[in-house]
């Protein structure tokens, strides 16, 4: 039987908390979709990204608008959108991406600007993790 979400975010945040997930986020590609891109440095490309906002009329219930997470733990925090995107596949369609994303990205923002970033990763992801435990209550029964 296939794990509920929330004991698959729960699995999730134990491999953060016990585990050093860096030489496995090395390899990941920097996340970039459903409007939201995770870099490392913010360059010209993501200036200009983000400078041309377009105009959404749709059923996404958070402001619709581009993010750019601009952190030194991209690769981490990109794991961790890929992780979560394995997770949660079945309950994200073509407009539910864009709150979905747009939350997780906007939670670590928030995250980012209140805590002064560090090199550590820890925080950041749990921080992000917490926010995607909100779409597991809505969760049907098994």
């Amino acid at each position: 039987m296939k794990d509920s979400l929330l004991t698959q975010i729960e699995k999730l945040e134990q491999k953060i908390k016990t585990t050093d997930i860096s030489a496995e986020a090395r390899t990941v590609k920097e996340w970039g979709g459903a409007d939201v891109i995770i870099k490392e440095r913010l360059d010209r490309d993501v200036k200009n990204w983000l400078g041309n906002q377009p105009l959404v009329i749709s059923l996404q219930n958070t402001e619709p608008r581009r993010r750019a997470v601009i952190t030194n733990c991209a690769k981490e925090l990109s794991w961790l959108f890929y992780q979560l995107k394995g997770i949660f596949f079945e309950r994200i369609d073509y407009i539910s991406k864009y709150d979905f994303y747009g939350l997780l990205a906007q939670s670590a923002i928030d995250h980012i600007t209140k805590s002064k970033e560090t090199q550590d990763a820890k925080p950041l992801l749990l921080a992000v993790l917490n926010t995607a435990k909100g779409f597991c209550e809505d969760e049907p029964p098994a």
